[in-house]
């Protein structure tokens, strides 16, 4: 089917389509239908649709089309019979292979025709679209005074056109934009003065916005909750020296609403720029991410330890950053322990010789904190798990991936797990042995109810009795990939599980068809689901033949 230049042709050219060759251009992906007839199919919006920049939660009717062009669109909204209960657009052309190719794309007389039939637009996605113009936007701008949600990835729209929407959309909330090459401070200056009711901002990859047109956003928009950057400032910062914001030299002090900042992928910020942000009082901020910029634990001292304006973090998250001394990294985690209920490191180290042990004088209590993870941090976990040790009674959820010295790390969890009531342990590609198994479990007090074990190399499966005697409240089990056999899993379920609901053996070459005989005449009344995906020697036919009459759900 040729895409036509003319969105009369292309409704033309539609008609010659049988109607179930129309439907399978839409995609449904995870969306459960809402209703099914003769006409099109609605889907309700999963919780992770627009995540992480919805502010919708409830359930909408959502159209969604990929590989879109004129002719298609053209062809799913003519089926629709009830255009205006569609709040949610959803466009994305193909890959850029196929767009540079010649593929047929979407134009800005196809956001006319779709637009001017489903009225009642709130969200409008648009992914991929390089052939639409500032057109497209002034169109949706004019036919979606109800917009509250916007969405726009890798298209050619550019500042005249995104100033008409936050001109026309006054209920505009959420904005992304990322990957814009024309979109300039000029449209941050159009949200300040238009877009008063804006809550979230995701910018992403626009090279033509500086640092200091996102620091006089925060300055004037005092509402805006959320605030997401990444691969922005690739540049050398304009904070530095004689180039600061004037707007700064009038204002000592400011106070922004924000409760989300997001930091990701941005080079050109550094410890002195976020001394400006510190400028500001972000004394709602409750979640902070700073993953793989140039800002190290002098940089994040200054935002969260102003001491007349203390923060009340609840979640932090530091990817990819480098603490100089363990001195600092103390000094951090003092800051924030008061409110904290996350904490999340990932690729982190120091910048000079780590220590061997922790000075307990420094580890201030941590009442709140509830989750606490560790990825691919071997240089500090030990430090930071005695720091945890000293600090939390509290703590629900502990993750580790990627986890050196296990005699050190196994018995710091053991002393954890005597001082707090764990509720979930995660150890993946950890170097933990049999014996590190046993110590965790004898620790757990028999109240753990999710351990999850998966690829760890060292396991070979002699944990089994003592688990089974050590935790006898499971209700998840991860054994994802590790060297475990029929024998081991038959010596765990020999007295059951009573709680046990999920059972994951992913990748684990040892494991037969025989397992389900034995999960099948094993006591276990909760189970739900077992997991044997890429096990090379389970075979569909014997899974198939458990399917009938077993209760739970064979993945396979």
């Amino acid at each position: 089917m040729k895409q036509s230049s003319c969105l009369g042709t292309a409704f033309q050219s539609c008609q010659k389509l049988k109607y179930s060759d129309i439907w399978k251009t839409v995609e449904i992906g995870n969306h459960a239908p809402l209703s099914v007839g003769d006409g099109p199919t609605y889907w309700s919006q999963g919780p992770d649709f627009w995540s992480p920049f919805s502010v919708h939660q409830a359930v909408h009717r959502c159209f969604h089309l990929s590989d879109a062009d004129d002719a298609k669109l053209v062809a799913a909204v003519v089926a629709i019979h009830s255009r205006d209960v569609v709040t949610d657009l959803d466009l994305r052309n193909g890959p850029r292979e196929a767009i540079f190719a010649g593929a047929p794309q979407l134009t800005d007389s196809a956001i006319r025709f779709v637009t001017t039939a489903c009225r009642n637009l709130k969200s409008v996605c648009l992914v991929n679209c390089l052939s639409l113009t500032n057109k497209a936007a002034w169109i949706i701008a004019s036919n979606c005074p109800a917009l509250e949600n916007l969405v726009i990835l890798q298209s050619s729209i550019s500042d005249d056109g995104l100033s008409q929407v936050a001109k026309q959309c006054t209920n505009l909330k959420s904005l992304r934009i990322e990957g814009s090459l024309s979109i300039t401070e000029a449209s941050l200056r159009a949200l300040v003065q238009d877009s008063k009711r804006l809550e979230s901002l995701a910018l992403g990859s626009c090279p033509q916005i500086r640092e200091d047109a996102v620091l006089s956003l925060l300055m004037n928009q005092p509402y805006l909750d959320k605030l997401e950057l990444k691969g922005m400032m690739a540049g050398e910062s304009h904070w530095i020296g004689a180039r600061q914001s004037s707007a700064l030299n009038r204002h000592c002090r400011l106070f922004c609403q924000l409760s989300s900042l997001i930091l990701v992928k941005c080079p050109g910020l550094q410890d002195l720029g976020m001394l400006k942000f510190a400028r500001i009082h972000f004394r709602m901020l409750r979640h902070l991410v700073i993953d793989d910029c140039r800002v190290t634990d002098r940089g994040l001292i200054w935002l969260v330890g102003d001491a007349m304006n203390p923060m009340k973090l609840k979640i932090i998250k530091l990817a990819r950053f480098q603490f100089f001394t363990a001195a600092a990294a103390m000094k951090v985690m003092s800051l924030v322990c008061e409110t904290i209920e996350s904490i999340i490191l990932d690729s982190c180290d120091f910048g000079i010789m780590t220590p061997l042990h922790l000075d307990g004088a420094v580890a201030r209590w941590c009442p709140k904190l509830r989750v606490f993870r560790m990825e691919h941090c071997e240089k500090i976990m030990y430090l930071f798990l005695s720091w945890v040790d000293k600090a939390c009674r509290g703590l629900k959820e502990i993750r580790l991936i990627g986890s050196p010295a296990p005699v050190r790390i196994a018995s710091c969890l053991s002393s954890i797990l005597h001082r707090n009531r764990i509720a979930k342990i995660e150890m993946r590609s950890c170097h933990v042995t049999d014996m590190h198994v046993c110590i965790i479990a004898r620790s757990s007090l028999e109240a753990l109810p999710e351990l999850i074990l998966d690829e760890c190399p060292k396991i070979s499966g002699n944990f089994t009795v003592f688990l089974r005697a050590q935790c006898p409240n499971l209700i998840k089990l991860g054994l994802n990939r590790v060297q475990i056999n029929n024998s081991d899993i038959e010596s765990l379920m020999v007295a059951g599980f009573e709680h046990l609901e999920e059972l994951n053996l992913m990748g684990c070459p040892l494991i037969t068809d025989n397992v389900l005989r034995i999960l099948a005449t094993s006591s276990l009344p909760e189970l739900r689901r077992v997991n044997l995906s890429d096990c090379p020697n389970v075979t569909q036919e014997t899974v198939d033949s458990y399917r009938r009459y077993c209760r739970w759900e064979i993945e396979n």
